[in-house]
């Protein structure tokens, strides 16, 4: 049976202005020094031998979209959205389109802007999770926490030996308190975000899950494929009333949380959701006083520690700081502490008025 990795790549990234922004979001930023989220993304899918990518994105990124599959030289399509509708209604787009092409298929569901260390264990899970979509299970990759985070869902295992489990329930993100009994209690992982099952299971849980949503996507299914892709013309205009006219759900919300035979999977690969400025010190090495750069060369540390530059054109100097994350990109600077990372998103908003 194919293999389809379906990679989202659609969100605007606010939290990472000014480097990220509406006209070149994070997943098309070399922010790591050895790729693009998105190439880097596209590379890790690889070993598991694709017959080609699936990407999901804007219709203002497709070109940006296809330039990454052209560097890695995969065969692939850009299935555009006319507006954003979340994660449940971008995959059952992508669901309808597979199933134009194929008798059936496996899908592989992931967002394009995570970092992970140790690409080789990360292989290992997803040719597990491939395999457990083959038994008609839903599947979710669940990373071991390390810490009690209050930034990220959670899911809740049921007890069991082994790698993979029964998934006893999804939360919400928690307040601090209720984080550390979670990562105590040794039964939650974090919400990855990475899903993998067969089409014509998803299609069938949207029908009866989701069965307004099926409905309003129903014209698409006399399409062929490349028209189900374009957007372009009388399929383009189909598309955005459909988008217009469906409500944004989540696939956790609309279909996790409700479906049966859910498994989770175990992950310790060295994931990062690279959704914070603060968090972007876990794909970069220090200095000797903790400070980062991707652009060493251009960037000069002065009596500074775990200070962090970003610079698109200009030099960056950082002298008696401590805990700063610089960024230059455009025609903003950003100057924030690292605790302050999650307001970034508000300055973003600001300057958008």
């Amino acid at each position: 049976m194919n293999v389809i990795p379906v990679i989202l790549a659609g969100g605007a990234g606010t939290r990472l202005w000014p480097l990220s922004r509406e006209s070149k979001p994070k997943q098309f930023h070399n922010l790591s020094g050895r790729g693009t989220l998105l190439e880097e993304t596209i590379k890790r899918m690889l070993p598991i031998a694709p017959e080609r990518i699936v990407i999901v994105t804007s219709k203002k990124y497709e070109g940006l979209s296809m330039d990454e599959l052209d560097k890695v030289g995969m065969p692939g399509t850009i299935l555009s959205e006319p507006r954003p509708r979340n994660t449940a209604v971008a995959l059952l787009y992508a669901a309808i389109y597979l199933d134009s092409i194929f008798d059936d298929s496996i899908m592989v569901s992931l967002p394009a802007d995570h970092h992970i260390r140790n690409t080789d264990e990360f292989t290992r899970i997803l040719r597990e999770a491939v395999a457990q979509a083959g038994r008609d299970r839903l599947v979710t990759i669940g990373i071991k926490p390390t810490y009690p985070e209050t930034g990220y869902g959670y899911i809740k295992a049921m007890d069991g030996s082994g790698d993979v489990l029964p998934i006893d329930t999804f939360v919400e993100k928690p307040d601090i308190d209720r984080a550390r009994r979670y990562y105590e209690s040794g039964k939650y992982f974090w919400n990855s975000g990475i899903f993998a099952w067969k089409t014509s299971l998803i299609l069938k849980e949207f029908g009866a899950l989701m069965p307004a949503h099926v409905s309003a996507f129903q014209p698409l299914a006399g399409f062929s494929p490349d028209e189900i892709a374009s957007s372009e013309g009388r399929p383009w205009e189909l598309k955005t009333r459909i988008f217009d006219s469906v409500e944004t759900v989540s696939i956790d919300y609309g279909i996790m949380e409700r479906a049966d035979n859910r498994v989770v999977i175990k992950g310790d690969f060295g994931w990062t959701d690279l959704g914070s400025w603060k968090s972007i010190d876990e794909i970069l090495p220090p200095d000797e006083n903790g400070n980062r750069s991707p652009k060493q060369d251009r960037t000069v540390f002065l009596n500074s520690k775990n200070c962090s530059a970003f610079t698109e054109n200009s030099r960056i100097s950082l002298v008696g700081l401590s805990d700063v994350v610089v960024v230059e990109a455009g025609n903003e600077i950003l100057v924030i502490h690292k605790d302050a990372s999650q307001d970034v998103k508000k300055i973003a908003e600001i300057r958008r008025r």
